[in-house]
């Protein structure tokens, strides 16, 4: 795949290949024709005073999530977060957006789900702090240390001006009943219901449990029809992996039954459209362990079907439809960019799902109904798919993607698409250099979407067919907020240790002088990320995109760098050989992008730092120990410092005690600590002691090993570090207030140090 690349600053212009492998003269001809292209931008930038906006400001943007369509009619509600302050809003093409909630507090306590009653008449949601990121104990995060419960609580909020808002208590998953009377939900893992037509349905006795089951319940989803509830029935045994049923409970004779129970792990239950036929995915127990990368597998998931009237449901009752082929390309469960694989029940018996048995995630189409079901590529291409959503009328299918087939930049951006089975092709339906994500369809046929672009954070708008949109709320950005200062950030190309092209956004100040400047390498956690053209679609990147804006202000250039084990270029790059445990070889794409740096005119090689959080915490603290001599400086955020101290270390460690010895050791020699001995260089910690993704012990293992390391180095090696720890504060950090502390401690660390 190939396509030209401009740098719209300069007019340069060069041809590279997207999968050319081993091909090191047009590789190199291709770096250096970006090396100069871009140094040639930065040199023709007069010296001029930094710009004066704060992190502050940087920060202030609004940032919107769970966009979501309302059953009838064309109206859609968000949530807007802004500095801390989230609230859930109600608009559409004919309604101007509106607040239906007036939180005024940075206190953790978040919209998490939306969802419409059936009538549009009202919108439920829960309201506490974000269970996403776990938390080590289970109990909720409470980073404001308010005095209080702050378990999420869910409420019903009618759409009539001035009507208040019910609380029904704590819960979770919500699904209203068919004709709106009720509210399903989970509570303490069970299923409940409230009776919305209660004279006070906040009471206790208008909420009541409905199902009793052994495991613990999510995903529920309603029959068309509304008579019966399918929800995985998740169980787990002390130290072994959990696994999964299928529930289905019918309310007429409150009953459950479990469809087809097996030694597999059953999830995404879907409804056909005419409700007869269940379907849901069945993977295998055995899942494929960090160290195998898990491109192949032996074990192969499926999906399954049965009739919802059949009399048998149980063991070898359903029938697999779909099965993968062991140990080729998409015998395991794709990962996705966004959310958990899922089936797309559509009309005239088809089913649409993902797999990457191309080498790239994308969606097929299969009749459940045939006799011998046969899969069909949906999305051809070398591009990813992610956000699927059904139309209402479920006969197609939008999409956001990378695709690429006009604008080589737009591998690093996301675009919506259509689909409609039968069709012969795809179908762009938003272009240009902006960013849309999570399209979501009303019953009346508006397209909306989460969308954003270089100078803008994600919000909802609506999309016209030919490209162009209208923000659903046009008057939510502060006033102060600096957006038209922020830098255009460059796709920067260099080539990996194996040949792939590696991409890059590259954050050069405006006011760029002559001469060498302090740069600083940004690397994203996950590692299933992709930074992109833009913001991101994801809170904490979202974050981080604004901070490498306020780094370029003053005056450092700024690198992001995509390393293998991130999403966007297919499985090769996705599931990577020897990452991590296994290994750590994406460390190498860390140095490829220091060698590109500082190969760079504008680079000073002695003011080369770097910073990530999570999984880019770990590879900054790979460069650390690894690399003292090239990286004169890093902060890491949450990072991974020694692979056997995860409380998920059984995800690799596996077989005898041999063979967990064999793989402790690997793990160990791919972590900072073991290469602790060689590092000198300044380092600022940043942690919360309630994380639940990356155990909070990480970082005082590291930050004591270097104290003693410093006891045996004379006065002028000794490591300084520096640390920031937040009480109660989780992985992504909940509090506006912590974002905005950690963010400025590491501008001061990196301006003390670089002095740019």
């Amino acid at each position: 795949m190939f396509g030209n690349v401009v740098d719209s600053s300069a007019s340069c212009r060069f041809r590279y290949p997207f999968r050319m492998r081993n091909n090191w003269l047009w590789l190199a001809a291709a770096g250096l024709s970006s090396l100069t292209c871009l140094s040639a931008t930065a040199q023709a930038n007069p010296t001029a005073a930094k710009p004066a906006f704060s992190l502050e400001q940087a920060l202030s943007g609004p940032y919107c999530t769970n966009l979501t369509a309302a059953p009838s009619g064309d109206l859609f509600a968000w949530a807007e977060h802004v500095s801390g302050r989230n609230n859930l809003y109600v608009g559409g093409p004919r309604s101007a957006a509106r607040a239906l909630t007036h939180n005024t507090s940075d206190d953790a306590m978040d919209i998490l789900e939306v969802s419409f009653a059936p009538d549009a008449s009202a919108v439920a949601y829960t309201f506490g702090p974000d269970d996403d990121d776990p938390t080590p104990d289970g109990k909720p995060a409470n980073p404001a240390h308010l005095q209080r419960n702050v378990a999420a609580e869910i409420y019903v909020q009618p759409l009539a001006a001035g009507a208040p808002a019910v609380k029904l208590g704590e819960g979770h998953g919500l699904t209203f009943t068919r004709d709106g009377k009720g509210l399903l939900f989970v509570r303490g893992g069970q299923v409940w219901m409230t009776d919305l037509t209660a004279k006070d349905p906040s009471s206790k006795d208008a909420s009541k449990q409905i199902v009793w089951d052994h495991g613990s319940a999510g995903s529920l989803t309603l029959s068309p029809d509304g008579r019966a509830l399918a929800f995985v029935s998740r169980r787990r045994e002390q130290g072994q992996p959990g696994h999964a049923f299928i529930a289905v409970f019918d309310f007429a004779s409150h009953t459950i039954r479990y469809a087809s129970p097996s030694t597999g792990v059953d999830s995404a239950p879907a409804f056909s459209p005419d409700g007869k036929t269940l379907a849901w995915i069945r993977a295998p127990f055995l899942r494929p362990g960090r160290l195998d990368a898990g491109r192949v597998s032996p074990t192969v998931w499926s999906i399954e079907t049965m009739p919802l009237a059949a009399t048998d449901y149980s063991s070898g009752a359903s029938r697999s439809i779909y099965r993968a082929t062991p140990n080729q390309p998409g015998s395991v469960l794709p990962h996705l960019a966004t959310g958990s694989p899922k089936l797309f029940y559509a009309a005239n018996d088809r089913m649409a799902f993902f797999s990457d048995a191309d080498g790239f995630v994308h969606l097929y189409a299969i009749n459940p109904e045939a006799t011998k079901p046969e899969a069909t590529l949906l999305t051809p291409g070398e591009y990813e798919v992610e956000d699927a959503t059904l139309t209402p009328d479920h006969k197609a299918i939008f999409y956001a993607s990378n695709d690429a087939p006009k604008d080589p930049l737009d591998v690093d951006r996301r675009h919506i698409w259509s689909v409609t089975f039968g069709a012969a092709h795809p179908q762009q339906y938003s272009f240009g250099a902006g960013i849309e994500t999570r399209p979501t369809i009303s019953a009346s046929g508006a397209v909306a979407a989460l969308i954003a672009d270089t100078r803008v954070p994600m919000h909802p708008a609506l999309l016209e067919s030919h490209g162009g949109s209208t923000d659903l709320d046009p008057t939510a950005m502060p006033a102060d907020y600096p957006g038209k200062e922020f830098v255009t950030p460059k796709q920067a190309l260099f080539p990996a240790a194996d040949g792939f092209m590696l991409h890059g956004q590259l954050f050069l100040p405006a006011h760029l002088g002559e001469g060498k400047h302090p740069t600083l390498i940004f690397v994203h956690g996950g590692p299933r990320r992709q930074m992109l053209l833009g913001y991101p679609a994801m809170d904490y990147y979202s974050n981080a995109y604004a901070m490498n804006q306020y780094l370029a202000s003053r005056g450092f250039i700024v690198l992001s760098v995509n390393y293998h084990c991130g999403v966007g270029y297919g499985m090769d790059f996705r599931q990577c050989l020897h990452g991590g445990p296994a290994g750590g070889d994406e460390f190498s794409d860390v140095m490829a992008a220091a060698n590109y740096l500082r190969a760079r005119k504008d680079v000073d090689p002695k003011q080369l730092g770097i910073w990530g959080g999570s999984y880019g915490g770990y590879l900054t603290g790979m460069a650390l120990a690894r690399a003292s001599n090239v990286f004169a400086a890093g902060v890491d955020f949450h990072g991974v410092h020694d692979w056997n101290l995860e409380d998920n270390a059984a995800d690799w460690l596996s077989g005898s005690y041999a063979e967990k010895d064999q793989q402790a050791a690997i793990g160990l020699a791919a972590s900072p600590l073991a290469d602790i001995s060689r590092w000198r260089s300044p380092v600022l910690f940043i942690h919360g002691d309630d994380d639940g993704n990356v155990a909070y012990a990480q970082t005082p293992i590291l930050a004591d090993k270097l104290r003693i390391l410093n006891t045996t180095l004379p006065a002028n090696e000794q490591i300084e570090i520096h640390e920031l720890i937040f009480p109660d504060e989780i992985h992504g950090f909940l509090l506006h207030s912590s974002w905005l502390a950690a963010y400025k401690r590491g501008a001061a660390f990196f301006e003390e140090k670089f002095k740019p």
